[in-house]
């Protein structure tokens, strides 16, 4: 696997890992996301599904991931996602009504870093702009 290929994939694996932990107790929520994610992004993920928990909520559907110009820089990398969210949202725990559901081409910045060997997200923002896949 290419270092490229790596930074996409723990890009990636953030998105399973944190519908995995969305379904765990809640100290069981920090070893299911450290493999893929670390500061600032693992507290910022761990207080979203708290706060998404007590309202009753937990998130629907999996994003369409479209990520693009990787950039490595020693032990920092960067990637830009053009995500579809549209089959993606906010469900409510007790009636399974959809609430929320995302929109289409959600321009995110990730960024990763090298932990020990294995490249870790450390924040994704999103940019105002939408934009354009392919």
């Amino acid at each position: 696997m290419t270092a490229e290929e790596a930074v996409i994939a723990a890009y990636k694996g953030i998105y399973f890992a944190g519908r995995r932990a969305e379904h765990t107790p809640d100290g069981q929520r920090k070893p299911i996301l450290a493999p893929y994610v670390t500061e600032p992004l693992l507290s910022r993920m761990l207080r979203g599904i708290v706060a998404l928990r007590a309202t009753g909520r937990f998130t629907w559907g999996m994003p369409v991931l479209h990520p693009f110009d990787v950039k490595i820089r020693g032990q920092k990398a960067t990637l830009h996602d053009c995500q579809d969210d549209r089959k993606t949202g906010q469900m409510d725990e007790k009636t399974s009504q959809r609430l929320l559901h995302g929109v289409e081409k959600t321009h995110l910045v990730a960024t990763l870093l090298l932990v020990d060997g294995a490249w870790k997200v450390s924040t994704v923002e999103q940019v105002r702009q939408p934009c354009s896949v392919g």
